[in-house]
């Protein structure tokens, strides 16, 4: 279970968010969190996560929090609209300076938000290394084909 709150880097204060994680990630992939309301300070946007089986278990400030610029949809079951939203979110364990790519997503139906249960979370390193590789394998592709 995911659990979020704002931190003002000056006076310290948490402040939970109240809403549910996928709201609270598309408001952050929108626009940065408001200021402080105790001392107009600047707030970061915080998770704790439980990956299981012990790996990258904590309390985490969100970097940053993308979707595509297009998301896909198609009609489901009972005719009703399925949106995809796979998020691409930077986190930082508090203390490090150690990054991770997380990976979750959700299928809205409705006005109703499924989560993935399948995220992918890899050290930044791993994450830059495959998209390193998905690109020059597409460079490779269009060079070697025919036109």
């Amino acid at each position: 279970m995911a659990a979020q709150y704002f931190f003002c880097i000056q006076c310290h204060k948490k402040v939970p968010t109240h809403q549910k994680l996928f709201d609270t990630l598309y408001d952050f992939s929108k626009m940065a969190p408001e200021e402080c309301p105790a001392c107009g300070g600047t707030r970061e946007l915080h998770t704790t996560l439980d990956f299981q089986l012990g790996a990258g278990d904590g309390d985490f400030k969100v970097v940053s929090a993308l979707l595509p610029d297009k998301l896909e949809s198609w009609l489901g079951e009972e005719s009703e609209e399925v949106t995809f939203y796979p998020f691409l979110v930077v986190l930082q364990r508090a203390g490090d300076s150690k990054q991770f790519c997380w990976m979750p997503y959700w299928h809205v139906t409705g006005k109703e938000a499924r989560y993935g249960q399948h995220a992918v979370c890899l050290d930044q390193s791993q994450f830059e290394s495959l998209t390193a590789q998905a690109q020059q394998k597409d460079i490779r592709e269009s060079v070697l084909e025919p036109a």
